[in-house]
């Protein structure tokens, strides 16, 4: 045969022995595109268009019979693709650039899928899509979309590794799933005693871990309404007994010493300041709180704080709970608090002479009235007690909608609105005490919690931020809130109460409506156990896990020998499960009568290999007369269901039975 007409049939057998067949196309296209799609929206908006360009061309290749394309073009465009990441993001690796580099890698190797090597890397690619899902958002849907990504690309892993036709879908996801099902005890091994760092693993940092909070370090009257309208999750509580009564539920978070006239902030010195543990007398109440992130260094307690086990966190100056780092991923801690207790605190005098102080300008009027308020009584004690009557026994009116304030807020709304939230109240108590000669600061943080009847916790949402004074009397700081004698309601019931009884609009929208908040309820339930027991499952709740097993103070070396034998062991049980399942079982038939030669051989002879059931019969028939009837009906009825093709299941089940009441005595 000459070179010219061998040339065209050597390039015909090159492009369709190794080929990619359009089945099989298609589940590769399905696990790119269901694999890519949760990172669609986090990256440069060049990067799905490529991706999408490279698609279309790979699937009119195959519609109209197309070449692909040779590594003269591929080289390039990969090249192109990496630089464009690189200029894009500035480097290659991190969450978002990965993410791209392996959209472009994956739509750039299935140009060139010609065997099943090719068509194994581009699945491959798609599982490690899958997985970055899970790094960038690890709320529960992305969970079940993640089990879904991987039943669909083991599906298509099935499907390309066949070399004829592809078969159904309905048969190949049932095969993915069975593959998936018998892995699933070696992945909760490994889930739970794979050896941990410090914290989940999938807590990369990335610009959305960085979720706004509903407090901040400074307080301008006013700004806590605006946060009052967000249903959002602040914390969720677990006590260890009998709660608190809602009262006196006050979360403490960052306190407010420095006041200009308009705005309350955090004391620039207090990194440095002496922690103010109080030596508080009373009943401890143990609670654990998993905290949402909130990127600022403050945890939340209840009022007086007496013991936590929050990794390096400290008490501050001001009684507040301080974390060394930015809370930027949830976390979970326990502690006690002691409510109602009186006890003498130390404190520095100069501390305490810069609480007293007034601001340069600003605010009037509400202060000559402080200091004549002050004139009228004998005692501190008193001069606080006129302040909440004042504050009762005036028209003030508690709202989530205030008026603006100009350039003297507190006097403004003390003499002419009238009208204001916990932040108003708060600060001008604050003030018109410093006006009398108190210590005094401001407070915020949480005030009252919701519970939910189906997870058997509490949740404290954004809407129940609260703010109220501390003065410094007798020797302690004492708690005062102004706002439970204006609206006693949102001390007693809640936020939500408080404000469906002035018809404004409430925090959680599904308060009036009684289904909709047992489904509100059952799904943060679900999210909770989801976040609780694996998000937040790290070294302490490992340790917890092998102390049940014995182990008290695991190591790493426990860690992993305990993984070893568990999963071997498992391995082990899988195997011989799979032996059992797919060793041949004997027909049910055949053991019968075999079973009714044996008894018939105690009382005759055994019967031969070339024997058959008639020449049997006869032979025992002739030797033990006495039994012939019943012999002749069991062999009867074994011919007729053995060889004469009847599937008779009330004759099988009459003589399975015959045959197992078939005791025959010796002669």
């Amino acid at each position: 045969m000459s070179r010219p007409d061998n040339r065209p049939a050597t390039r015909e057998r090159r492009l369709e022995a190794p080929g990619t067949s359009g089945g099989q196309l298609a589940w590769l296209v399905a696990s790119i595109l269901l694999a890519g799609a949760p990172h669609l929206l986090h990256v440069h908006p060049w990067v799905p268009v490529v991706v999408g360009a490279l698609l279309v061309w790979r699937i009119m290749a195959a519609l109209k019979r197309w070449s692909l394309p040779s590594a003269w073009i591929r080289i390039p465009l990969t090249l192109l693709g990496f630089l464009g990441v690189l200029f894009s993001y500035r480097q290659l690796s991190g969450l978002s650039a990965g993410s791209a580099l392996l959209l472009i890698m994956a739509a750039m190797k299935l140009l060139e899928t010609r065997g099943h090597r090719d068509r194994a890397i581009v699945i491959f690619i798609c599982y490690f899509l899958l997985f970055s899902t899970f790094l960038r958002e690890q709320a529960i849907w992305s969970g079940a979309y993640l089990c879904i990504g991987v039943l669909v690309t083991t599906a298509a892993l099935i499907e390309i590794s066949r070399y004829g036709p592809v078969i159904p879908a309905p048969t190949a996801m049932a095969q993915a799933s069975r593959l998936v099902l018998r892995s699933l005890p070696i992945a909760v091994l490994l889930f739970l005693l794979f050896p941990r760092i410090p914290g989940p693993f999938w807590s990369l940092p990335h610009a959305g871990s960085q979720a706004a909070t509903g407090l901040s370090g400074e307080l301008n009257p006013g700004d806590i309404s605006e946060l009052a309208l967000s249903d959002e999750v602040a914390f969720r509580v677990r006590f260890d007994a009998a709660p608190p009564v809602a009262s006196a539920l006050y979360w403490r978070g960052p306190v407010m010493e420095e006041f200009d006239g308009r705005k309350w902030t955090q004391r620039q010195t207090w990194q440095g300041a002496t922690a103010d543990r109080r030596q508080a007398t009373g009943p401890a109440i143990g609670y654990e709180i998993t905290l949402e992130p909130h990127g600022q260094r403050w945890l939340l307690a209840l009022e007086m704080p007496q013991t936590w086990d929050a990794p390096s966190a400290r008490l501050g100056a001001t009684g507040q709970l301080l974390s060394e780092m930015p809370v930027v991923r949830r976390l979970a801690y326990h502690g006690t608090s002691i409510l109602g207790g009186r006890g003498n605190q130390d404190a520095d005098p100069a501390l305490l002479d810069r609480d007293r102080l007034l601001p340069a300008i600003g605010n009037p009027r509400s202060i000559a009235f402080g200091r004549r308020l002050r004139d009228s009584v004998t005692s501190d004690a008193g001069y606080l007690q006129k302040l909440l009557q004042f504050f009762a026994g005036e028209r003030f009116y508690y709202t989530l909608r205030p008026p603006s304030l100009g350039t003297n807020p507190i006097d403004e709304f003390l003499f002419e609105t009238r009208r204001g939230f916990c932040g108003h109240y708060a600060s001008a108590f604050t003030l018109l005490a410093r006006a009398g000669g108190l210590p005094a600061r401001v407070v915020t943080g949480y005030q009252g919690a919701e519970w939910n009847p189906l997870g058997r916790y509490w949740i404290v949402r954004q809407s129940d931020a609260h703010a109220w004074a501390e003065v410094w009397i007798d020797g302690h700081w004492a708690r005062y809130d102004p706002t439970a004698m204006v609206a006693p309601d949102r001390i007693e019931y809640g936020f939500d109460a408080a404000m469906e009884r002035r018809n404004e609009t409430v925090g959680n929208p599904f308060a009036g409506n009684r289904l909709l908040m047992r489904v509100a309820m059952g799904w943060d339930a679900v999210n909770t156990g989801w976040n609780r027991w694996v998000l937040s499952f790290g070294p302490q709740t490992q340790s917890t896990l092998m102390g049940f097993m014995g182990i008290r103070h695991p190591s790493i070396e426990h860690l992993i020998v305990t993984m070893a034998v568990s999963i071997t062991g498992l391995l082990i049980l899988i195997g011989l499960l799979q032996r059992y399942r797919t060793r041949p079982r004997p027909d049910r038939l055949i053991a019968a009568y075999n079973r009714l030669c044996q008894r018939s051989a105690r009382i005759v002879r055994c019967r031969q290999p070339a024997e058959g059931p008639q020449e049997y019969l006869l032979m025992l028939c002739e030797q033990r007369p006495d039994l012939a009837d019943e012999l002749r009906a069991l062999f009867d009825m074994y011919v007729e269901l053995r060889y004469d093709g009847i599937d008779d299941k009330r004759l099988r089940r009459r003589f399975l039975a015959a045959v197992r009441a078939f005791r025959p005595a010796a002669a």
